[in-house]
């Protein structure tokens, strides 16, 4: 498909965010700008009004010349097309940030073409979401994913969204407090990396992990990541290769664990014995 032109930035205008989000919205900018060797994480979810009216234009700018921020994160932001066009100016001066988190903003296809331009001379960023925007053109996905393959990542649907979620769950983002690994193909590699990262996070309370294919070894790895975990509520691990030996696991980790309330292992080959225990334990919990 053709490439549009990326428009020259606007003037900056009046920022329409609450009190609170202009405060917190200011301070991260001028670290940004600042190029705060500590802050290699910029997460600003939510921030509506960042797409709205240039109100991300002082991010824009103060990305061109900052060498230490790795993952930016602008998840649920009213980014439109033509807020990814002067995304898009930025990056093509950041040599930076490796991984970009978009999920659920405004844009359509149009600001996926913005992204590829900028790829096609940035060569840092090899980690990008764009779940939850508006449908785009496959094969203007397919030219991103190509671009992003070619720098060593194997499969965009399954690795992105894993790397991107490991890095929210290591950073301690307070806003994530439910994770969603559904059907991931989730194996002992991915596990392993997963439960080192549970371990330390202090904001998830419910875990999804069913229709994978976590082992017992899984389990035992989870069990050890569930004695440092206080947040965690809620755990499913349905419809995965989980024995008796598993669920075994399982009861020893609620010795030194008091916070699960709840765990679903439908679907898996425990013996019905262990499963009457299991459910003992943890209804003790809820009454």
């Amino acid at each position: 498909p053709p490439r549009p032109e990326s428009p020259t930035l606007a003037p900056p205008v009046p920022n329409e965010l609450q009190d609170d989000d202009v405060v917190q919205y200011n301070e991260i900018v001028a670290a940004v700008m600042a190029n705060d060797p500590n802050l290699t994480q910029v997460v600003l979810d939510n921030k509506r009004q960042i797409g709205n009216n240039d109100g991300g234009e002082a991010l824009w700018e103060a990305l061109t010349t900052n060498n230490h921020v790795q993952l930016l994160s602008l998840r649920n932001s009213n980014i439109t097309d033509d807020q990814m066009a002067a995304l898009a100016l930025a990056l093509n001066e950041n040599t930076s940030i490796s991984r970009l988190s978009l999920q659920n903003n405004m844009f359509t296809s149009e600001g996926v073409e913005y992204l590829i331009v900028c790829l096609e001379c940035n060569s840092t960023i090899d980690v990008v979401d764009l779940e939850g925007n508006s449908p785009i053109d496959p094969r203007i996905l397919d030219e991103l994913y190509g671009i992003l393959q070619s720098r060593g990542v194997p499969n965009h649907s399954h690795s992105n969204k894993l790397e991107l979620l490991l890095e929210r769950i290591r950073g301690n983002d307070p806003n994530l407090t439910q994770l969603d690994l559904r059907g991931m193909g989730i194996g002992q590699e991915d596990n392993d990396a997963i439960m080192d990262a549970l371990a330390g996070n202090a904001y998830l309370r419910k875990v999804d992990l069913s229709d994978n294919m976590i082992d017992d070894d899984g389990v035992s790895a989870l069990s050890l990541a569930l004695a440092d975990n206080t947040s965690i509520t809620h755990m499913c691990l349905a419809e995965n290769r989980i024995t008796s030996i598993g669920a075994e696991y399982l009861l020893c980790a609620l010795d030194t664990n008091d916070t699960i309330v709840d765990v679903d292992l439908t679907g898996n080959s425990i013996d019905a014995g262990v499963i009457a225990e299991l459910n003992h334990a943890l209804k003790q919990r809820r009454t």
